[in-house]
């Protein structure tokens, strides 16, 4: 059994929460954060919800469940947005938590390309409080979270 290579790499780090599923990212990947202030209202498009402005604007957001697939309902539990670099200042992916990891130092574990999955949404894994995150970006991200479903 051969070993998986693990790489230590210091940085400024976010971890993206959605039930299960943690996902992290470089910090420059996540152009900016907000917390919900009111009930998003679902779309007839399978996890797109929208908030409205104080000016009425509908604004986009997507619920994904931990398989990064949508949701037909909008999780209580989920209060944080973000938007990823890459996506335009009208997209917001929602999540149950994020965490900002400032100058840290994590140990990544590669996976075996075969554990990567077809769009090799994930490189890698780190450790976390006793929690496996999955490293990836806003790149590889965005195309998996806005896909439309079968």
């Amino acid at each position: 059994m051969s070993q998986t290579r693990t790489v230590k790499m210091r940085g400024d780090f976010v971890v993206l929460r959605a039930d299960a599923l943690r996902l992290l990212l470089p910090q420059r990947d996540v152009a900016g954060t907000e917390y919900i202030e009111q009930a998003p209202v679902a779309t007839d498009q399978a996890g797109r919800f929208v908030l409205h402005d104080d000016s009425g604007t509908p604004r986009p957001l997507w619920a994904l469940s931990e398989q990064l697939r949508p949701l037909e309902r909008f999780p209580a539990d989920r209060f944080v947005l973000t938007r990823l670099s890459g996506a335009g200042p009208a997209v917001s992916l929602a999540w149950n938590e994020v965490r900002v990891l400032i100058d840290t130092e994590l140990e990544f574990h590669a996976l075996p390309a075969v554990m990567q999955g077809a769009g090799g949404l994930v490189d890698a894994y780190v450790e976390l409080d006793g929690e496996l995150a999955f490293c990836t970006s806003a790149r590889q991200v965005l195309p998996e979270a806005l896909a439309q479903p079968d």
